[in-house]
């Protein structure tokens, strides 16, 4: 089953601080719904803090036009995923370089990028792809067993 959650910025407006807080705010209200029709509210939280954090990201550091995607998924017999995509037109991260800084021990020490720290926390695997239009930040978080139905 995939739900497709489109996020488009007002044209002129996608950096402005209310542009922000719209896009997200849509996401998380689609997000929190789809979730609720799957019956996994026990996950909204944990989801909802992923993609807030994702499409913050994509839209402070990447490029319009952005997209949100989710999905319920099961893999192998094995448990139930949502998946969450976020896309933007920029570049991408490299995610080999953000776990360095975390490692590092200056890392604790900066006022910013402590939001994929989260993500890493929360989610059972993320990373970002590139893509033909730009690329493609995504997070896994299991559901609970039994839990979903698709």
């Amino acid at each position: 089953m995939k739900v497709l959650v489109p996020v488009v910025p007002a044209p002129g407006s996608c950096r402005s601080p209310a542009s922000t807080a719209n896009t997200v705010a849509g996401a998380r209200a689609a997000i929190g719904r789809c979730l609720a029709d799957w019956r996994l509210e026990s996950l909204t939280g944990d989801v909802l803090l992923v993609m807030t954090e994702m499409l913050s990201n994509a839209v402070r550091h990447g490029t319009p036009p952005w997209g949100v995607r989710m999905w319920l998924f099961r893999g192998d017999e094995g448990p139930w995923y949502v998946r969450l995509e976020v896309d933007d037109a920029g570049p991408g991260i490299d995610i080999d370089v953000v776990r360095a800084r975390w490692r590092h021990p200056s890392g604790f020490l900066a006022e910013g990028g402590r939001g994929l720290l989260m993500v890493d926390a929360l989610a059972s695997s993320w990373g970002d792809e590139p893509s033909s239009h730009g690329h493609t930040m995504w997070a896994q978080l299991e559901a609970e067993p039994g839990s979903a139905k698709g």
